[in-house]
């Protein structure tokens, strides 16, 4: 029943908006009466939101193309409505294969879905120019064939005289044919002299141009291909697109697009312009601001969800809230919430919320992570598959409350993930030789004392999957905990006379390849007793 009230409700709309034509065609009402009643018609209907993610391929997906395809996202997703994603690659000479699919990997590596079939504008160029050919027939174009250093005068001339640089519609009234014997031409839009485009920008309010300011801009470039700006409304219109939600560079664009939209009758789609991101230094965020590619980002370890939390908050805020899961950013999202102002790219701010968001991360799927991105790291001898396993779980649990990438934990896993000792650096230990002595003869009796625990647990299988371990179990499986490994170091500090940070460090640096790591009396706990002791015994060599 639901479904028919709303045809039945469409087909009412439809057939006022036409009654209200026809009361505009007699001068009944007059323009600006007729805008506000359409507006609330508009309003009033049950027409879906439906937004684009426009990206051209000629560079990999950078942080402000993915803040600009995220607030689409959300204001898709919060109004149960649709994201688009459109390839602009007119450009043939700079847009790239490698980029395009550089594009795809990082919108499915961060989350951002699109809904329906891609379109690709180098597929449809025929079809633009036929579009545009429509505008010289009904009057709103003409061809020009004005060479680029004929314009470039007529620019000089205008900015010496105090006028705005533009084109000084030469070719206007001369009815010019698209072939003028060898000259290359292009078609420029025809737009009105006078008067003004007035918009209300989402975000920004109010917004109004001068037509006397505005240049007739190029349509069709001399070799045929669309400008920007034609290619975008008539993909725009085809896709039924209600709400384009750019940056705020496009602002100068959206009084040509409306014009275009009003010569086609196009229905004018709702605006709203984004701010920009700047660097520290407040000026256009770059590579050195931290601008890179989102492979950059992925490569170092950040998570997906982290670096939308993050850009979310580049120009958008929910009261004091800092930390989104991707939910909650869908849920609160509004335009009302976008501030005008630039946002500023913090990266230190970056690698906090990218740790806050770790610690929430299961081990599970931060063993996957590892397993899938960073398997590089894990060359032989160190075993890529003891990441799926309980026990990388368990290691990397241990790691979560320190890090702030997943390269750290990757880093530390290597180590760990590898038979028997590893090579380290003794020099590191800068300890003295009788110093040396004494740790050594110390830690040949821990291990002895820590292999005495082992023997409650001789007859221990372990299951299949957690084969690649071997067959030896953990101090932890052997009922000997954190506590109990403590108390055997501090026991064995005080036999021998040394402090427990001097008996730590080479323990530490054997038992993990580094000097800094997670609890190293949990990680001796719960490593397979072949491993820790093949390491112990590495310190008695050094």
């Amino acid at each position: 029943m639901q479904s028919q009230t709303k045809v039945v409700f469409n087909a009412l709309w439809r057939k006022f908006l036409v009654f209200l034509s026809f009361f505009k065609k007699v001068k009944i009402l007059n323009i600006k009466c007729y805008k506000v009643l359409l507006e609330v018609l508009l309003s009033m209907s049950t027409v879906q939101v439906r937004v684009r993610f426009a990206p051209s391929p000629t560079g990999f997906l950078h942080i402000g193309g993915v803040r600009t395809a995220l607030f689409n996202w959300l204001y898709a997703k919060h109004e149960n409505g649709k994201f688009l994603l459109r390839i602009e690659d007119t450009d043939l000479e700079r847009s790239e294969e490698n980029f395009t699919r550089d594009i795809f990997r990082s919108l499915e590596w961060l989350g951002l879905a699109w809904d329906e079939e891609i379109i690709f504008q180098s597929k449809r160029l025929k079809f633009y120019q036929e579009k545009a050919q429509s505008l010289v027939e009904h009057g709103f174009a003409y061809y020009c064939d004005c060479s680029e250093s004929d314009v470039e005068q007529m620019r000089e001339r205008a900015k010496a005289s105090g006028k705005k640089p533009q084109y000084d519609r030469h070719c206007r009234d001369l009815n010019k044919s698209p072939d003028q014997g060898g000259h290359a031409t292009v078609l420029r839009a025809k737009l009105p002299l006078q008067g003004s485009v007035e918009f209300r920008d989402l975000i920004r309010g109010h917004i109004k141009f001068e037509n006397q300011d505005l240049d007739d801009f190029v349509l069709i470039r001399s070799n045929g291909a669309p400008t920007y700006n034609l290619s975008c409304v008539v993909d725009d219109v085809e896709s039924k697109i209600t709400h384009v939600i750019r940056g705020d560079d496009h602002i100068n664009n959206t009084p040509k697009q409306i014009h275009l939209y009003e010569f086609f009758r196009y229905q004018v789609p709702k605006f709203a312009h984004l701010p920009m991101i700047l660097g520290q230094d407040k000026k256009k965020l770059s590579k050195r601001h931290g601008a890179v590619s989102v492979n950059w980002y992925h490569s170092e370890g950040f998570l997906p969800e982290a670096l939308l939390n993050f850009l979310v908050r580049l120009g958008w805020s929910h009261g004091d809230q800092e930390v989104f899961s991707t939910k909650e950013m869908v849920d609160f999202f509004s335009f009302d919430k976008v501030q005008k102002s630039s946002g500023v790219f913090n990266g230190e701010k970056l690698l906090w919320l990218n740790g806050d968001h770790l610690r929430r991360t299961s081990p599970q799927r931060l063993c996957k992570i590892i397993f899938d991105d960073f398997s590089d790291y894990f060359r032989a001898p160190a075993k890529l598959d003891c990441l799926q396993t309980v026990i990388a779980e368990k290691l990397v649990t241990l790691m979560q409350p320190k890090v702030k990438q997943v390269k750290e934990i990757a880093e530390q896993m290597v180590p760990l993930c590898t038979p028997d000792a590893v090579e380290v650096d003794a020099t590191l230990l800068d300890w003295s030789e009788n110093l040396k002595k004494v740790i050594q003869v110390a830690v040949k009796d821990l291990r002895e004392q820590l292999a005495l625990k082992i023997v409650s647990a001789k007859n221990f299988t372990r299951v299949a999957k957690e084969a690649v371990w071997g067959n030896t179990p953990s101090l932890l499986e052997a009922e000997c905990d954190h506590g109990m490994v403590d108390q055997v170091f501090r026991q064995i500090c005080e036999n021998h006379g040394v402090k427990l940070s001097e008996l730590a460090k080479p323990v530490r640096l054997c038992v993990t390849g580094r000097l800094v790591s997670a609890g190293l009396f949990d990680l001796v706990a719960l490593l397979p007793w072949d491993v820790v002791e093949a390491r112990l015994k590495k310190v008695e060599q050094l």
